[in-house]
């Protein structure tokens, strides 16, 4: 029974959800692409619509956590600026993917030089956010292990720094992932092939639902 009770707590709250949502669609993608079966990749393409017309909602928690967070002067001048960055990154990746939206069920009418540099723009603020998420994430790292190193530290020192390696390594993953959508010639933008990237975004969407469990057990702590 508690088992059940976690499957149905983690997909009652739709950041929970679409966590497995995400882990499906990649999931379905990989199997698709490295065994060269359409109906996967179709299955794949429908959850991933759907969790872009589901993200049209997300720009009000976006705001409330770029109101909290302020102009970051608690962390001072340059982690300050990467924290408000990254707000603005992903309220501009939204925005595009709104446009793109509007563009493909028709409800926005825009020629295709148009359509292609939203997109561009969609995936270049996807990699810029994850990128400064990354960044960010280490300064959480170092903070983790040294805590863990001191004489002193808590009984939960040693699990916030198996929480925090756990949040870089998806970050990281992430990362590569979202610049793998770039234009060939931006990094490595279009030269990962596609069952690559899907395993990629695969093993991420796993750890996302992994540290949702171990952030479960730090709050009990």
């Amino acid at each position: 029974m508690t088992v059940v009770n976690e499957i149905c707590e983690l997909l009652q709250v739709h950041a929970n959800r679409d966590k497995v949502v995400s882990l499906t669609c990649y999931a379905l993608k990989l199997c698709g692409s490295s065994g060269n079966r359409p109906s996967l990749m179709k299955a794949s393409a429908g959850l991933a619509s759907t969790r872009a017309t589901l993200r049209l909602y997300d720009d009000a928690a976006v705001l409330k956590a770029v109101y909290s967070y302020g102009l970051g002067k608690q962390d001072g001048p340059f982690w300050g600026t990467l924290g408000v960055s990254n707000g603005l990154f992903t309220l501009a990746y939204l925005q595009a993917e709104k446009l793109m939206w509007l563009a493909d069920t028709g409800c926005l009418s825009l020629d295709e030089k148009t359509v292609y540099r939203v997109k561009v723009a969609h995936k270049l603020f996807w990699s810029l956010y994850t990128f400064v998420g990354l960044i960010r994430s280490l300064r959480a790292l170092h903070i983790a292990a040294q805590n863990l190193n001191q004489a002193k530290r808590t009984k939960c020192a040693p699990r916030r720094f198996q929480y925090a390696t756990l949040t870089t390594t998806k970050l990281l993953l992430d990362f590569i992932h979202a610049v793998t959508w770039l234009p060939r010639g931006w990094l490595w933008g279009g030269a990962v092939r596609t069952s690559h990237a899907a395993a990629l975004a695969t093993a991420a969407a796993a750890l996302g639902i992994v540290l949702h469990f171990e952030g479960k057990k730090l709050q009990q702590r």
